[in-house]
């Protein structure tokens, strides 16, 4: 539909072999249907644009899973190995960039197809999809800008806990302490974060209104949009960046013995479930 969409269905494809599709109940093979209604959370869509919107996507999740799927395990192998010997940041840093690229790819190659559909929306559904972005925006903002400063080290040191424990078990008392003094170094990104998706939205809007050549403005706007953000959005991701990084390998290289055998078991599973789509 748009590029913002893109976002969110190149997360969802992404996210399922990698991190959600950890669960028995959310696999790569229900995103047929799983797409649909996910953009039905933002417009309601008719039974034939639904069915419309699964054709469409067909060709993609096509590309997804013909192309894509071998470059999980490729990392998911890159991982593992470097596991096997003390772990450096750096490495940790190289692993993000790698599951960002993969979800770059992921996210241009839906763009054509969101953008595609997005054609045969009718006004009123447009100008309810937009609204929805809004509101979203609205939500996002109440939700993270009134957190004291404090809650917002809670909140980071939690997310980073949950995180790791999916792949290593339980952590100790030391390694909670790594995590929760990242925690306490980063910088707040929230109000960056939320200006830059503010002034995202100030942009696609209009183009929404969907007047001549309006599906070749979004993908310029969508290429020109990293060039846009402020230097102080990416200073704080760079700066976040070195302090996670930094707290992960040193937890990693801390791992007892029955904790190193849990994250080899997650990626065994996750190469498998990979392997066997």
């Amino acid at each position: 539909m748009i590029a913002s969409l893109s976002r969110k269905l190149s997360v969802l494809l992404l996210g399922a072999v990698l991190l959600a599709g950890c669960t028995a109940t959310f696999t790569y093979k229900h995103l047929d249907w799983l797409i649909p209604w996910y953009v039905d959370g933002y417009v309601d869509l008719s039974r034939d644009q639904r069915r419309l919107l699964q054709e469409q996507l067909g060709p993609a999740l096509q590309w997804h899973q013909q192309e894509e799927l071998s470059r999980y395990v490729e990392i998911l192998d890159r991982i593992e190995s470097d596991l096997g010997q003390h772990v450096s940041a750096g490495q940790v840093q190289r692993w993000v960039d790698d599951i960002v690229l993969a979800a770059e790819r992921v996210e241009e190659r839906m763009l054509s197809e969101a953008l595609d559909f997005g054609a045969q929306l009718s006004d009123q559904q447009m100008d309810e999809f937009v609204e929805s972005l809004w509101e979203q925006q609205r939500e996002y903002e109440e939700e993270f800008l009134d957190r004291s400063d404090q809650e917002y080290v809670d909140d980071s040191y939690e997310n980073l806990e949950d995180f790791l424990k999916r792949f290593t078990g339980r952590l100790d008392a030391g390694q909670k302490q790594v995590l929760f003094q990242a925690a306490d170094s980063l910088q707040r990104f929230d109000t960056a974060w939320l200006a830059e998706r503010e002034s995202w939205l100030s942009t696609l809007a209009p183009l929404l209104q969907r007047h001549e050549g309006w599906q070749e403005a979004v993908k310029l706007a969508y290429r020109n949009r990293k060039q846009l953000r402020p230097p102080q959005y990416t200073s704080i991701i760079d700066h976040n960046m070195m302090i996670v990084a930094r707290a992960v390998a040193g937890t990693l290289n801390e791992l007892s013995g029955e904790q190193r055998q849990h994250v080899f078991r997650e990626i065994a599973k996750l190469r498998d479930r990979i392997n066997r789509l």
